[in-house]
């Protein structure tokens, strides 16, 4: 288990570019973009090419926000083209209503180029208190792979880890995995800050 060394690459070409700041014990990943969404991406990546099997954690330390759907997580993408296969675990801002969502946790993936995104969402009636709340600092992520298997999980503490979704999807043997976020504001960028972001 070790930080993976990774790169930084804008997805389809957003009008701020990004930016990732490999500190000591965190990383700053600044990011423009209109979204992750629809039927192509732009977004800020810092990614590591990865073949087979994998388990991806991070906790997302912080996220400023430009819009109620700013989104910043680990993903798992085909390719680096803005309409590329993906399967995303992300966390908002906050925990207010979106959608099917009273949480900040929620997953989305797109199984063909160029085709719009689908959203898994918590277990519907939603209950009063979300399910999978974000609570900055304390937001743990993690995205494992076996075979074409996807299991998304989410914590408080970083130890004990509950399923968000396990979810089945053929991408690449070797696919780019890594760091996601996205402003959902053309004309602003926003910051993330990760800890802790361990690959195995």
């Amino acid at each position: 288990m070790a930080t993976p060394s990774l790169t930084a690459t804008d997805v389809g070409s957003p009008r701020l570019a990004g930016a990732t700041k490999l500190m000591e014990d965190y990383i700053e990943i600044t990011a423009g973009g209109k979204d992750i969404w629809e039927k192509r991406d732009e977004f800020h990546f810092a990614q590591v090419q990865v073949t087979g099997d994998f388990t991806l954690s991070a906790c997302l330390a912080s996220l400023t926000l430009a819009d109620l759907y700013t989104k910043a997580g680990l993903m798992l993408r085909a390719s680096l083209d803005a309409g590329a296969e993906h399967a995303f675990l992300l966390a908002f801002g906050d925990n207010k209503v979106r959608n099917k969502n009273n949480g900040g946790i929620e997953f989305q993936y797109r199984t063909k180029p160029n085709v719009a995104c689908t959203g898994v969402y918590p277990s519907q009636p939603l209950p009063v208190q979300p399910d999978f709340p974000v609570n900055f600092p304390n937001v743990w992520l993690r995205l494992s792979r076996k075979g074409s298997t996807i299991t998304a999980e989410n914590s408080q503490d970083g130890h004990t880890w509950r399923i968000f979704t396990v979810h089945q999807q053929v991408l690449p043997a070797t696919a780019y995995l890594g760091l996601a976020v996205t402003s959902h504001k053309v004309n602003r960028t926003v910051c993330a800050v990760f800890r802790q972001v361990v690959l195995s």
